[in-house]
């Protein structure tokens, strides 16, 4: 999700409150991305390239315009690996992600709150465990 230009309630109480939330689904941990007060940019961007390389699933929140997470969007493109997109209802999202979406044949999620992310990412792993 957006930090640098992303307005407080959303950077940490939202931000806060999701990962909670998502630390409580079963066999899931959440990787903390160094952000804003931590490290050298190149730190961050190494650690958030590891992250986005790495993890089984990310999951991200486009609310917010941020030149970072376009970045990790594609950084994970091209790792071929999961991922899930969410936006608030009635939030505007660039056609060019929009776009991405409809080529890629992937979903965005409109979400109302936490619990509307938390109800798709359960329902995806449900769906992936399931197929495994």
């Amino acid at each position: 999700m957006a930090l640098t230009d992303a307005p407080p309630e959303f950077r940490i109480d939202f931000q806060n409150e999701l990962k909670s939330e998502l630390r409580k689904l079963p066999d899931v941990t959440v990787l903390d991305f160094v952000g804003l007060e931590d490290g050298t940019a190149v730190e961050v961007y190494n650690h958030d390239r590891k992250c986005t390389e790495g993890a089984d699933l990310c999951i991200f929140i486009v609310d917010h315009a941020s030149t970072g997470l376009g970045m990790e969007i594609m950084i994970r493109h091209h790792s071929r690996r999961h991922m899930l997109f969410f936006a608030k209802k009635n939030s505007r999202v660039t056609r060019m992600l929009t776009g991405f979406l409809q080529c890629e044949g992937r979903n965005l999620g409109r979400y109302e709150d936490v619990a509307d992310i938390i109800a798709a990412v359960k329902e995806f792993l449900d769906q992936r465990n399931h197929s495994a």
